[in-house]
């Protein structure tokens, strides 16, 4: 029996900072959603999401965007089981009748945000796009001429419609639809490095880079990274407050470093401190989120690692959440890992993508993008996959929070 993955993938605005979640749901038989039912698709998700899951869990407080296909639209059901937290992303297939424009109008009229999903124009869709409030551009199946005529159509029907641009895959690409007026932007480009490299790496990210590489220095042992976190004062700070934050869960108020170091041990400690390293670092024009994916891979690649019974887990977090710090620093990645003492193992997973980490990050990497058909670690099941990334994705934002406290 296939398993279901509900994944995420993120919108954002102008800036960079992330607007709002469009939920996914995938099945693991199938690069693409792996149904060929939407309505089974969509009530599937809605049941994981109002019964196993929770929306909060996955998206925080963000508005969620959930894919709608005409038959449930036509059901009239709704309104009567979605927070208004929910958005309403009307499927291309959707016929522009003139009962599905009615509900759509009545969802409207109840508060929710109506977007419209892989938009083309025709003149049967005018009713649509005057109730729409967010039209989605794929810019893989419109040239710039076209997207250009779309976007004034839509203007002139909807002037306070915002524009989405989907299906974005280079941050250039990214800059360049910027400049053409959209408001929203959708696509992995955001995790993925960009063409110019910078030739030297600047002096304050090569000091964190310092500081990560002898919190995670073999030789070094308790009492010296005591030390090194205790000459930090914001970084002595920052580990307490994470230390004693629900994404570790300690019964007792923990109040300084060498007993944080006791209870929790060398290994965890290094790798919180490492966080929190990254967390303090310029990120630069890149979104914050790149952060969250960072922490989410990490915490995937630990969990499904102990769930696999494979030794030292804790290098796999590290895989993981060093697994996007080319992107991070603008830099080649096996001139970033060439300063850290890591073992061979890791930096084949992290330059190469070998070995059983790199199955492992390529597997929270094929999650991500929900290409079910690129997930290569199969010693644990695909429910046990499903549930380590959905527990990874609510611990990443958890840490993101302290981070952002701090």
């Amino acid at each position: 029996m296939a398993t279901a993955f509900i994944g995420r993938q993120p919108i954002f605005n102008r800036k960079l900072r992330t607007q709002a979640y469009e939920l996914l749901y995938r099945s693991d038989n199938s690069g693409k959603a792996g149904v060929e039912d939407d309505r089974a698709a969509t009530a599937s998700l809605l049941l994981d999401l109002l019964t196993e899951v929770g929306l909060e869990k996955i998206v925080g407080k963000h508005p969620a965007w959930i894919n709608v296909p005409e038959a449930m639209l036509l059901e009239g059901r709704l309104g009567e089981v979605l927070p208004t937290q929910c958005a309403l992303e009307i499927l291309e297939t959707v016929r522009p009748t003139p009962e599905v424009v009615e509900q759509v109008g009545r969802l409207k009229d109840l508060g929710y945000t109506i977007v419209l999903d892989d938009f083309a124009w025709t003149e049967a869709h005018k009713p649509l796009v005057a109730l729409a409030d967010v039209v989605k551009l794929d810019v893989l199946e419109h040239d710039d001429m076209a997207l250009a005529s779309h976007m004034e159509r839509i203007h002139q029907l909807a002037p306070e419609a915002k524009l989405l641009a989907e299906k974005i895959e280079q941050r250039e690409r990214f800059n360049d639809l910027q400049d053409m007026g959209f408001d929203y932007f959708q696509g992995y480009f955001f995790a993925r490095p960009q063409v110019v490299r910078a030739e030297r790496i600047p002096a304050n990210q090569l000091a964190v880079m310092e500081l990560i590489g002898r919190v995670n220095d073999p030789e070094v042992g308790l009492p010296e990274l005591a030390e090194i976190i205790a000459r930090d004062a914001a970084l002595s700070v920052k580990t307490l407050r994470y230390v004693n934050s629900p994404a570790v869960g300690l019964r007792a108020q923990v109040e300084s470093v060498q007993q944080a170091l006791t209870l929790l041990g060398l290994d965890t400690i290094r790798h919180w401190v490492t966080v929190l390293s990254i967390a303090g670092m310029d990120f630069g024009d890149n979104s914050p989120e790149l952060f969250l994916v960072m922490l989410t891979r990490a915490r995937f690649c630990e969990l499904v690692s102990k769930e696999a019974g494979l030794e030292k887990p804790g290098t796999y977090f590290t895989i993981g959440l060093l697994s996007a710090i080319d992107v991070l620093m603008n830099a080649d990645m096996e001139k970033i890992i060439g300063e850290l003492p890591l073992t061979d193992e890791v930096k084949a997973a992290l330059i190469r993508h070998e070995g059983v980490g790199g199955d492992i990050l390529r597997t929270a990497m094929a999650l991500e993008q929900g290409l079910m058909n690129e997930i290569m670690f199969r010693e644990v099941d695909g429910e046990t996959l499903n549930r380590c990334w959905l527990e990874a994705m609510e611990w990443a934002d958890e840490v993101n929070r302290v981070s952002e406290a701090g």
